[in-house]
Order: C-alpha cells, then structure tokens, then sequence
C-alpha cells in the first residue's frame, strides 16, 4: 500500500525552514555592526601620530629627569578621599639624608594620567601651604590606577614620575627616574 504525499498548503512565508535560512546570514550581519559600532565607539587614543614632535621631546624629558636626580628630589604623595584633597611633601636629598632646603616654586603642575582612558586624565595646579608642602582639591574620588608626573610651574625644569593605585592605596613616594 502507497503512501500518498501530504501536501502543504501553507504559502513559504508561514513556513519555518525559509526564515530559519534567512535568519542565519541575518544575524551574521547584525553582529558584524555590533562589532563595528564596538570598535569605532570605544577606539583607544593611545597612539600619537605627532612621532616627530614626540621624539625631540624626549632630550627634553630626559634632562627633566636628569635635573631632578641631581637636585635630590622625590615627593611624597597623600590622598585624603574624605575631603578630595591631595596633598604632596617636597624632599630633598643629598645622597644619604633628607634636609630642610626650600624649593623655590610656588605652584607645582601635577598631571594624573589613565593608563587607558584619555578622558580620565587630569592636569592639576598644586599651590603651596607650607615649607615643601602643596595641595589641591581633587575633581572627584580617584579610584583605579594612574600615572603621575610632577613638574614645576612655570619653568619646568624638572620632573617627578611615579604610579599610584588609588583603589587600594592613598599615600606613595615620586622619584625621578
């Protein structure tokens, strides 16, 4: 006994197996914009495409460091979340001890720069409130980790480098390196 063939009387479109096919290349695209989208949306901007300017910047930053090594300087840092302040101690070193030497500048420049994030860097203005003592009012809490560099207004002569985890830390010493 044969077996009649059952008949579809449906129109392709109520049918599974057509929008099962469409669907596959379907979704292939949409992700292929999501990725897109992803990638032109979170881009990082850590390449600098000035290399000319940059490489006769470094002697500069060079001797910035050299400057500091030979003055003896390092800076100790101090975060305070509760009121937003940051507060730095300027030292200076003769080799084996620390004395009492001045250093001559009333504003220090401190930048806090994000590893990762451009937008998350901060230059601020340090103003001096004692002998080597200098503070500033911090935009909002640090967490998260940064690289800070010091320099003093306006000569810049030289140059205090050093890397702080504000999430699980809030004092550290900078050194010229």
């Amino acid at each position: 006994m044969k077996r009649q063939p059952i008949e579809d009387d449906k129109p392709w479109y109520r049918q599974f197996w057509p929008w099962f096919l469409i669907a596959l290349p379907g979704s292939v695209v949409i992700a292929g914009l999501t990725t897109v989208y992803i990638a032109f949306k979170g881009a990082d901007n850590l390449v600098n495409d000035n290399y000319y300017r940059d490489g006769l910047a470094i002697n500069q930053r060079l001797e910035q460091d050299q400057r500091a090594i030979q003055m003896g300087l390092s800076a100790d840092v101090l975060v305070d979340n509760e009121s937003g302040e940051l507060f730095l101690t300027m030292k200076v070193s003769d080799g084996n001890t620390y004395s009492n030497t001045e250093i001559p500048n009333q504003q220090l420049f401190l930048q806090l720069l994000h590893p990762t994030d451009e937008k998350r860097d901060q230059d601020l203005v340090m103003t001096l409130v004692g002998p080597n003592r200098y503070r500033v009012d911090l935009e909002a809490k640090l967490s998260d980790r940064y690289y800070l560099r010091l320099l003093p207004e306006p000569d810049r002569e030289w140059r205090l480098n050093g890397e702080m985890n504000f999430s699980n830390t809030h004092q550290m010493t900078m050194r010229a390196q």
